[in-house]
């Protein structure tokens, strides 16, 4: 009886948009469906909360330690290949039964399920991304009920599946043993990621990951509510389209109520609803004529403000109402490929102004899925992004249509997404079931996602031409019949099926992509057309631009790096597990000679022979300064390409999306931000190279080059005076060599070339002994980031040795938030890295060269402390230390 009143007293009943709602969530119970050995432990009658998962679950009872811990990730994997059933009891009282509808909903169930209702089965679930209806009036008595959800292994589902499969679909299995993960998650319509990635530990998990209720009405209540707008000369269409529930060939009846809230009006509109369903679904659509003046327009980050309306529609039966609002942005998307140099162009203009795509790819905030819901998790993650200047987010094809709230935090903060449908890497079914499956994804997402402002492209895949291109799955001698599944499903079906969802939308199939030039291309790489993923390891000077090919824009790039020792300390309790080389490392590592290549990258740029102190934390140390120096270089590079093309018509490049922003686990990967929320020194860098004003410069061929490029919007109707001061310094002095001013007009969109010259005469000095520094200034003014041009590789280099120390660290405000903290150096130092460790948070500038003997940055802590907290706290660490 105890434990049925702990799953009682959760039970909420309330009235949500017209809907009677009985939320079901909360305390379940789990139990263990297999005789195996792992039942002698008991595996019955386990407490588990909804949402959730099963490794959620059982660490909470205890019967798995931290998934995330050590090896933990094969060592639970027992927990995949079982079938677990989740169950509660509920109370159903009179007025519920009295509704003429009672359906249970599912949010999302992950994956393979079968629903019962009192032992009786009401559907079966085979898709973690779409949302369960199904129809229980007939099951429910007054008084006490039973829900059970029995799930499959998906481990099992997809061993049984891909042997079911008439001919073979690589890519089934993970590319190497380093990975430790499972085979044939491309059979199923999961999170590509859950059975490993390159950046992934597997957990293929199951659960009522999303939210699980019955609702009850009487006539109908609204399901989705999409919009698109469109500018004309007169002013703004805004066409709603409002989804109603129905069974098929039954009427829906009643009155459908707009309201636009605008500046300083709203706008109501009543339409009749009288018609007869042919599905579970009926459309109805209605469009609003705005004229010109009424709405703001809603703009990228750093373009403009991201205003928005809200939209409510209300749907009236009789006595029954039901409703749903959005927030509407008025902006105009487009993908401009027209002629230019040795291909078509690829960018996108919001509102008719070329847009530079600034940016990182998304991979999940978590492995697992109940976990990615918290909107702690996503907003730090936005606002991280949105404080580093980017204006544009790729949502990966490798993990999850992210939650309401992270379409509606973008929104706000003018962050585009690039919206990958959930394919990856993988060749997949095209049979009639597995198609239609895919379609009901399709319309579900699109109804959900596409009115947002933020949303402006959908890719149906994540480099699936390219490993065609490259015959890495070796399908080059059945190529028709794997390009005909490929259009089956990639074109065919969802862009047919998004198209017909979306009206003002972009689709490209796959990245990288030839974008126009085709559907299907046989050199996705391409640099003259759509977009590339670029990654060179391989013995080429990452901190040199020759190393990148120009292209016309770059969805991934990316460096690998190692979290830092705080990161480790939470995966192992074993010191000799901290080296690059242990095998802790080794096993975390999926990059295949990941760490090798790491290596020959450092030895290019630095003598790790000469490294004292700990030497994992110099690892850590220099292969993040590796990874955010060479992202640094090239995107840097990228940007002074924009509306230009070299002699070969390469070039016009309009976006650098960089892989990637975020980690699922404690890895070495490519991420900009660690596990544990700590930004890396590639995103303080990211905050400079992504700053609208830029001032950079490169060697090339013994030439050095400085460039100016803005795209601030003051200078879009004008130009602006500026003065580039371009400094030689020796590293063994803060008193520079010399010094350079040269004017410079900012105009938006147009780089300025402010030098071109020989390096040894602009140097003045051995390449060796010297570098450039490089600032941006508008009268007093500093308006760009400072910047600095290494002449030769630091190895070579003649580093004095020096000493920094922090020299005070005092309050801003008295508010316990915002600290100053003064840093003294003895020389010039290189790649200064402040540490705050256990105190949470953030310094305006980290990673820094340091040409002064004091400098002040600022750290805004995530909670209120004290400065003597901070003190003890904070470390200091810098290239050319003297220990």
């Amino acid at each position: 009886m105890l434990i049925w009143w702990i799953v009682f007293k959760s039970l909420k009943i309330f009235t949500v948009d017209g809907a009677l709602i009985q939320n079901l969530g909360g305390q379940w119970l789990l139990n263990e469906n297999n005789q195996t050995t792992k039942s002698i432990l008991g595996l019955v009658n386990l407490t588990a909360t909804v949402p959730g998962g099963i490794y959620t679950d059982l660490m909470n009872n205890r019967i798995i330690g931290d998934i995330l811990y050590g090896k933990n990730d094969t060592a639970t994997r027992w927990v995949a290949k079982t079938d677990w059933t989740y169950k509660r009891n509920f109370l159903v009282d009179e007025n519920l039964r009295s509704y003429a509808v009672t359906n249970i909903v599912f949010e999302g169930l992950d994956t393979f399920a079968r629903v019962l209702i009192n032992d009786m089965e009401v559907g079966r679930s085979e898709n973690m991304f779409v949302r369960y209806i199904f129809d229980v009036k007939q099951l429910l008595q007054v008084g006490y009920n039973e829900v059970e959800v029995r799930f499959a292994s998906p481990v099992k589902i997809g061993n049984i599946l891909a042997e079911r499969q008439t001919y073979p679909l690589p890519f089934g299995c993970p590319p190497s043993v380093k990975y430790h993960g499972e085979c044939n998650v491309n059979q199923m319509r999961k999170m590509q990621a859950s059975f490993t990635w390159d950046y992934a530990p597997a957990f293929p998990s199951m659960g009522i990951w999303q939210d699980v209720y019955l609702e009850a009405f009487n006539s109908s209540v609204v399901r989705y509510l999409v919009v698109d707008n469109e500018e004309t000369t007169n002013g703004w269409i805004l066409q709603v389209s409002t989804y109603l529930s129905a069974k098929k060939r039954q009427n829906v009846s009643g009155k459908l109520k707009y309201k636009l809230n605008l500046d300083t009006s709203s706008i109501t509109k009543v339409v009749v609803v009288d018609t007869r369903a042919e599905s579970d679904e009926v459309r109805i659509d209605f469009t609003f004529a705005l004229p010109k003046g009424v709405v703001r327009k809603w703009w990228p980050r750093g373009y403009g403000e991201q205003k928005l309306y809200n939209l409510s529609v209300s749907f009236h039966s009789g006595a029954e109402i039901s409703s749903k609002s959005v927030r509407v942005g008025f902006r105009t998307v487009k993908l401009i490929q027209e002629p230019v140099g040795s291909g078509l162009s690829f960018y996108f203009k919001v509102n008719n102004l070329p847009i530079f795509a600034k940016g990182a790819n998304l991979v999940p905030a978590h492995i697992l899925p109940e976990k990615i819901n918290d909107p702690t998790v996503l907003s730090k993650l936005l606002e991280s992004s949105h404080i580093c200047n980017m204006n544009m987010l790729r949502v990966s094809g490798t993990g999850f249509y992210q939650p309401d709230y992270f379409y509606e935090r973008a929104d706000e903060l003018g962050i585009l997404i690039w919206q990958d449908f959930m394919f990856a890497f993988s060749t997949y079914p095209t049979h009639p079931e597995y198609l239609d499956n895919v379609r009901n994804e399709v319309r579900h997402q699109v109804k959900r996602l596409h009115g947002h402002a933020s949303v402006v492209i959908w890719a149906g895949n994540s480099e699936n031409e390219l490993a065609f291109a490259k015959n890495w799955w070796g399908t080059k001698k059945n190529e028709d019949r794997y390009k005909k599944d490929y259009v089956r499903l990639f074109i065919n079906t969802i862009r047919s099926e998004l198209f017909k969802l979306a009206k003002n939308t972009l689709y490209v199939t796959t990245s990288p992509t030839n974008g126009g030039e085709s559907d299907f291309s046989l050199d996705p790489l391409d640099p003259a057309f759509g977009t590339i993923h670029f990654y060179n390891y391989y013995g080429s000077n990452s901190f040199q631009t020759g190393s990148y090919p120009l292209s016309r824009f770059l969805l991934e790039l990316g460096y690998q790096s190692f979290p830092d020792m705080d990161a480790w300390r939470t995966v192992t309790d074993s010191v000799t597990e901290l080296h690059p080389d242990s095998f802790l490392v080794y096993y975390r590592q999926h990059q295949v000679f990941g760490t090798l290549l790491i290596k020959q990258l450092l030895n290019y740029h630095f003598d790790l022979k000469t490294w004292g102190g700990d030497y994992f934390e110099r690892f850590i140390f220099c292969s993040q300064i590796n990874q955010a120096v060479s992202i640094k270089c090239a995107v840097e590079y990228y940007r002074t390409y924009m509306k230009r093309v070299n002699a070969q018509g390469l070039g016009n490049t309009m976006g650098v999306i960089f892989w990637s922003l975020n980690d699922v686990w404690v890895a070495p990967t490519w991420s900009s931000i660690d596990f544990t929320g700590k930004w890396k020194m590639l995103h303080y860098y990211a905050k400079d190279f992504f700053a609208s004003t830029i001032i950079t410069g490169y060697v090339d061929n013994d030439k050095v080059y400085v460039y100016v490029v803005t795209e601030d919007v003051q200078w879009l109707n004008e130009t602006g005076a500026a003065a580039a001061e371009i400094s030689v310094f020796r590293w063994t002095s803060f008193v520079p060599v010399s010094s350079t001013t040269i004017n410079v007009s900012l105009a938006y969109g147009n780089p300025v070339c402010v030098l071109e010259g020989g390096l040894d005469k602009s140097l003045g000095c051995s390449r060796t002994d010297c570098f450039l520094y490089l600032t941006l200034r508008r009268g007093r003014e500093v308006v760009a980031p400072h910047n600095f041009i290494l002449p030769t590789s630091l190895r070579f280099s003649a580093l004095e040795q020096t000493r920094v120390e922090i020299l005070e660290i005092k309050e801003a405000d008295g508010g316990g938030r915002n600290f100053e903290v003064r840093v003294w150096a003895s020389g010039v130092s290189l790649f200064v890295w402040l540490d705050s460790h256990k105190v949470r948070g953030r310094f305006s500038e980290n990673g820094f060269l340091q040409v002064s003997a004091v400098k002040s940055v600022t750290f805004l802590a995530e909670e209120d402390v004290i400065v003597a907290d901070l003190e003890t706290n904070l470390t200091v660490t810098h290239l050319n230390c003297n220990t």
